[in-house]
């Protein structure tokens, strides 16, 4: 009888030395694994340019710990790894889906987070299509588009069109954080 591992998942985040992962995205990432709301077999990988250790990157993403939560941030950062690659080299993809494939899990569900300027959104999504995805029995795959979604009705319609050439719809998620900014901003107003 042939034993099959289970499935892992594994959270990608590209763009992790950038500004809103060290601001947001990380430290929310914490929030949910000190509340017990992430999933029991997660692994977390960074990706991104700068030539950063994982202890630089905990550094970086330090947020304020009471006495008791100390413990539970060393086993948060025990969970993470961190790659440093290109944004537009085949080999950095090839490797990052090696390293996925034996230092997490041969079968991973596999969640893609871009904390990226939009410029590199196209690239980015088609080395993921391309390297990065779950084969053999692998799980599901999931792209978290994070940041303005174009600039305007064109440069979105045009992202829209690219993300749906690569993916189900099922597996694109899009967050626009300026989406509704004008409106929250005029609420007395509106009131």
């Amino acid at each position: 009888m042939v034993v099959q591992e289970e499935v892992k998942t594994v959270f990608v985040l590209i763009g992790a030395s950038g500004d809103l992962a060290k601001r947001k995205v990380y430290p929310s990432l914490f929030s949910l694994y000190k509340n017990q709301l992430l999933p029991k077999n997660l692994a977390i990988v960074g990706y991104a340019r700068a030539d950063l250790t994982l202890n630089q990157v905990k550094k970086r993403c330090m947020v304020e710990l009471s006495p008791d939560e100390e413990n539970i941030y060393d086993e948060f950062w025990s969970i993470n790894h961190f790659l440093k690659g290109s944004y537009e080299s085949d080999e950095d993809y090839e490797y990052l889906n090696y390293f996925i494939y034996k230092s997490v899990s041969k079968r991973t569900n596999r969640l893609f987070y871009l904390a990226l300027p939009p410029t590199l959104f196209e690239a980015v999504t088609s080395h993921i299509k391309r390297y990065c995805l779950p084969k053999g029995g692998g799980g599901w795959m999931r792209v978290v588009v994070e940041k303005p979604f174009g600039k305007d009705y064109e440069s979105a319609a045009r992202l829209t069109k690219h993300l749906s050439s690569l993916f189900k719809e099922e597996e694109i998620y899009r967050m626009d954080h300026y989406l509704g900014k004008e409106m929250v901003e005029n609420l007395l107003y509106v009131r």
